[in-house]
């Protein structure tokens, strides 16, 4: 099923979302859909889905997603958080449940072993909703530096 954009369409046909993880990049992601979402008169969302049960593993992750979180918030989205080991499934039944026409990825490290990755996972499932993908190419280390 494909989902087409439709500028002159009504806010809440039109649909992107930023898939952000626990990093300040991702604060990218956000400003990218943002963007999208302006153009289309599109409502934004901003989903992170934790791999595993909880993101208190990690310590600094729960201020980086309040972070993130109170940075999209601003940006006009609405935040989305789901925990699950499966995390390609989670974002292919977001965004089936959502509607989403559009959604923000950032660009995945390169690969290092053979066999299918989650970001291939992802696209895969992204595919068959037929919502359109756009990727945020990573940043050079120096440019992120003066960024």
């Amino acid at each position: 099923m494909v989902r087409d954009f439709d500028a002159s369409a009504p806010m809440g046909t039109n649909k992107v979302v930023a898939c952000i993880t626990a990093q300040y990049n991702s604060e990218r992601l956000i400003d990218t859909a943002a963007e999208v979402a302006d153009k289309f008169n599109a409502e934004l969302h901003i989903l992170h889905v934790n791999k595993g049960s909880s993101i208190f593993i990690n310590e600094g992750t729960p201020a980086m997603l309040d972070r993130l979180f109170e940075y999209g918030s601003e940006k006009g989205g609405m935040v989305h958080m789901l925990c699950s080991d499966d995390v390609a499934s989670s974002i292919g039944g977001f965004i089936e449940e959502y509607g989403i026409n559009k959604i923000v990825l950032g660009e995945p490290p390169a690969k290092m072993s053979k066999g299918e990755s989650e970001f291939d996972k992802i696209e895969k499932i992204l595919k068959k909703c037929g919502t359109e993908i756009i990727i945020v190419k990573r940043q050079k280390e120096k440019e992120a530096v003066e960024a």
